[in-house]
């Protein structure tokens, strides 16, 4: 099996975007300038094309142990999973290294740095943002996930992005 990884946060006050108005009208985003955000640990399927979400406390190594933890079982019938991730500091901690030695299943391979192109959950961040979150404005950090997780399960099996590389 073969997946990438990432992590993204959503913030929960509006985010600008372009968008369209009447000539001579103001866009208004009420925000409250709480800087409150739904942390996200993202994988893709390239050969299917499908995209899942877990919310984390936090983008740390703990957390990261939680997903490869999630995906272990997800993929529990697979000789080994390969998993390609960023290099930001916790997929690289000791923490993870002594992980990796206990789970010889999941192997991580790092995507060359500066490369998020590379990454497809990185477009997946992208389209989330661009037709479910940028603009509004989410009351709470549940009502953020519900329409993060909303908009994953609307895309299941009708992502054709990733069947035109196959």
């Amino acid at each position: 099996m073969i997946l990438f990884f990432d992590e993204a946060g959503i913030e929960l006050d509006p985010t600008i975007a372009a968008q369209w108005a009447p000539r001579g009208k103001q866009p208004f985003l009420p925000s409250s300038s709480r800087k409150e955000r739904v942390h996200l640990g993202g994988i893709v399927n390239p050969l299917t094309g499908d995209a899942f979400v877990q919310r984390i406390k936090k983008g740390d190594s703990v957390a990261f142990i939680g997903i490869l933890e999630w995906l272990n079982k997800l993929y529990r019938s697979y000789k080994t999973i390969l998993v390609y991730v960023d290099n930001a500091p916790w997929h690289l901690s000791k923490i993870i290294q002594i992980y990796q030695s206990l789970q010889p299943r999941i192997v991580l391979d790092y995507i060359p740095r500066y490369s998020p192109d590379l990454n497809p959950m990185e477009w997946e961040w992208h389209e989330l943002r661009r037709i479910a979150t940028h603009t509004k404005r989410f009351q709470s950090s549940d009502e953020c996930f519900q329409v993060v997780s909303e908009h994953f399960e609307s895309r299941l099996g009708k992502n054709h992005m990733y069947r035109q590389l196959n």
